[in-house]
């Protein structure tokens, strides 16, 4: 790849310069990151699929963002493109309480618009960061529900570069995990099915959820991902909670470099003084080491890492 055509051709083709060089900590909730070689802000889903077909064309790895949580960047950044996408849309569609949004939408805003509409079905999304192709991606869910509940249909695109619409089966949804995890589809929009309610009766649950979610969650200001480790199964097959079995390890307040143990929540990691990938990597390990040790309980991470040199698409 010459790196002047390809910045000339994204050029002509998206209509917008890449950009070179960002530190990915600025694109991070956990704060951390180094630089990635190109970076990319999509402020509309045609934005977004001409800036894929670029990096396609020119065989540039890629990554898609939302709004950087869920997520833990290399210390030594990305070799490749990181889009963020940024494309924003919300609409009611067909007969009865259906709504439609674009990936790029921030979750609080989708949870907001049904509120306004009288619709239920989001509440358990309240106080959840990200946008809505990044919960799908991870089938994003709180108080037993989960995202994969509500979808009804989809707009992606493929990894063959053609757009198709999909019903809710093919995702094959589960526990945090969507088909999205190991595809190269694309998630530009998805369509809801919820329910019509009385709106004080939809803000009332919410209000409920956001109460004993403040009780646990670190404060917004606070550098982390989210939920480190996804809450395992026993034997028996009944989930159990990953912070209480991190709780009897002893994990409160364990620390390694600048990253530590949110002491409110041991399924937290926080970049509590300039922490590093590493750093993260580490803590994380020393936790599943001393789980494994104790209860024979493999934990898996709910945060991603993306290496630098990560294969695209």
């Amino acid at each position: 790849m010459l790196k002047a055509d390809f910045l000339f051709l994204f050029l002509r083709e998206v209509g917008k310069p890449v950009r070179e060089g960002l530190q990915l900590r600025d694109y991070s909730n956990f704060r951390i990151g180094g630089p990635a070689d190109y970076f990319f802000e999509a402020g509309s889903v045609e934005e977004l699929k001409s800036a894929v077909r670029v990096a396609r064309e020119f065989r540039v790895p890629f990554f898609i963002i939302g709004g950087g949580y869920n997520l833990l960047f290399d210390d030594a950044g990305y070799r490749g493109l990181i889009l963020k996408n940024s494309s924003r849309g919300l609409a009611l569609c067909g007969p009865g309480a259906c709504l439609k949004a674009t990936a790029g939408t921030p979750i609080g805003d989708l949870v907001d618009f049904a509120v306004e509409n009288n619709l239920e079905g989001f509440e358990f999304l309240a106080g959840i960061p990200g946008t809505v192709g990044g919960a799908v991606f991870g089938n994003a869910g709180a108080f037993g529900q989960c995202i994969g509940d509500v979808l009804e249909e989809a707009v992606l695109l493929k990894g063959d570069g053609e757009e198709g619409r999909v019903l809710k089966d093919y995702f094959a949804f589960s526990y945090r995990h969507s088909k999205l995890k190991i595809e190269h589809d694309i998630l530009l929009e998805a369509i809801f099915r919820l329910r019509l309610r009385d709106k004080a009766k939809i803000q009332e649950k919410i209000e409920e959820n956001l109460a004993v979610r403040a009780k646990k969650h670190p404060l917004r200001e606070t550098a982390y991902a989210g939920s480190f480790f996804k809450n395992p199964a026993l034997p028996d097959g009944t989930k159990t909670a990953a912070g209480y079995l991190l709780e009897q390890v002893g994990a409160r307040e364990l620390r390694v470099g600048g990253a530590a143990v949110y002491p409110g929540h041991c399924n937290f990691l926080i970049n509590a003084n300039n922490a590093t990938a590493g750093d993260v990597l580490s803590l994380a390990a020393e936790l599943k080491k001393r789980v494994k040790d104790m209860f024979g309980i493999g934990l898996e991470e709910e945060v991603m890492f993306l290496q630098a040199s990560a294969s695209g698409f």
